[in-house]
């Protein structure tokens, strides 16, 4: 209950970050970590991580030696990570998800399987957005998914324009009521099957 209320104070103080009102409800964290595949899962992104409700989810779903790095810019919901979680799978990154790239090459990974997003997408820049997105799909390895839950379909036609490809599902059981959005990451065509 700490938490939730903990949750609440947080996104009034900072709406436009957090995006949402209450932490997301085990029938979404659920249906979210129901796409990956643990033995495919051996780097999984999640950007927005709010105080670790889904990433807890994550951390059950994944092998032991995968790894799992954390994007998180609000100052006491990285507090509330370390606090939280202790788990030599998981690394904090107290930074914003334009600078994927720049973490990922300092730590030597060259792609990612899995990304699972809760950024508003809907509360930023257009340009913001798409800089996030594209640098997800150019990390991602060739048939790595990016997972996405919003509060509203709008932004379908958004991630269909930059993976080529976006499944909608919808999970009633949540405050509010959210939106799943599922993108692969296509396979580059070979130049035999071009001709």
């Amino acid at each position: 209950m700490q938490r939730r209320l903990d949750f609440l104070l947080e996104s009034f103080r900072n709406l436009r970050n957090t995006g949402s009102v209450a932490r997301s409800s085990r029938f979404l964290c659920r249906h979210i970590v129901e796409k990956i595949a643990p033995e495919e899962a051996k780097v999984v992104l999640e950007l927005g991580p709010g105080d670790g409700a889904i990433t807890q989810y994550i951390l059950e779903r994944v092998h032991p030696n995968a790894q799992v790095l954390v994007f998180e810019i609000n100052d006491i919901f990285i507090e509330k990570l370390r606090n939280t979680f202790n788990d030599p799978r998981l690394t904090l990154i107290h930074d914003s998800a334009e600078r994927i790239g720049e973490h990922l090459r300092e730590r030597r990974i060259e792609s990612v399987d899995y990304i699972v997003s809760g950024i508003p997408f809907v509360m930023l820049p257009e340009s913001l957005a798409t800089h996030i997105t594209e640098e997800c799909r150019r990390w991602l390895r060739p048939g790595g998914w990016f997972i996405q839950f919003h509060y509203s379909p709008l932004l379908v036609q958004f991630y269909r324009r930059i993976f080529g490809n976006a499944d909608l599902d919808f999970i009633p059981l949540n405050i509010p009521p959210a939106f799943v959005v599922a993108c692969q990451k296509q396979e580059q065509p070979t130049p035999d099957a071009e001709k």
